[in-house]
């Protein structure tokens, strides 16, 4: 062994020359003072309704005893199944002589879907939990059949003083999909500029999966 050992240093020295020649690696630079670090980007965790599974674990139910005056709780005082009249009558300024007959068709439904609009700032009973700037040009969307009111959609456009309204559409999104499935469906989507909500009756049947295409109405 002894005559091994400056074999053995030579080769321990040449490991130590590599590592000292190997750049150090680069240190986080702090940032200037008075300045703040970027925040971390925040995740919005949506809070839908408990379910109770059955013991198979194959099937579940409604944990809450939930029903359509939660929804009307919600969307200040206004129902599905609401005649136009009975909707326009909530509205903090309702149009005058407002009925079915004189409603614009909405095009993208093939059978025959009725609806007028409000502008959000004139629709204050349906914006509660809304903590976010929405764009002056936004509106929310009632839509009839025959039968009565089948959705409520809120329609968020941006514009130069609120020029992100995804985080006024998930205000909206978080408020409504705490209601169960058999009471009310939410769902959030874009098209083009527009950061649609629809708020649908569950037993909408054939209308439930058509969207909004903007430029259509």
């Amino acid at each position: 062994m002894p005559r091994d050992r400056p074999r053995w240093r030579a080769a321990a020295l040449a490991l130590l020359a590599a590592a000292l020649a190997r750049p150090a690696a680069a240190q986080p630079q702090a940032a200037p003072a008075g300045t703040q670090p970027p925040a971390a980007a925040s995740i919005r965790i949506l809070q839908p309704p408990p379910v109770q599974w059955e013991r198979t674990m194959l099937t579940n139910r409604p944990a809450l005893d939930q029903s359509a005056a939660d929804f009307a709780r919600m969307a200040g005082g206004i129902a599905f199944g609401m005649i136009p009249a009975e909707v326009n009558a909530r509205l903090p300024d309702p149009y005058p002589g407002l009925s079915w007959s004189a409603l614009p068709v909405a095009g993208e439904f093939t059978g025959e879907v009725r609806y007028f609009w409000a502008r959000l700032d004139g629709a204050a009973p349906l914006l509660a939990g809304l903590d976010h700037c929405a764009g002056a040009g936004s509106t929310v969307v009632f839509l009839f059949t025959s039968r009565g009111l089948f959705r409520l959609s809120y329609r968020f456009l941006p514009d130069k003083a609120c020029p992100d309204v995804s985080e006024a559409a998930r205000d909206i999104l978080a408020r409504y999909v705490t209601l169960g499935r058999g009471v009310a469906l939410s769902t959030r989507y874009r098209t083009r500029v527009t950061e649609v909500v629809d708020i649908t009756d569950p037993a909408a049947g054939a209308l439930l999966p058509v969207r909004y295409r903007q430029g259509g109405f």
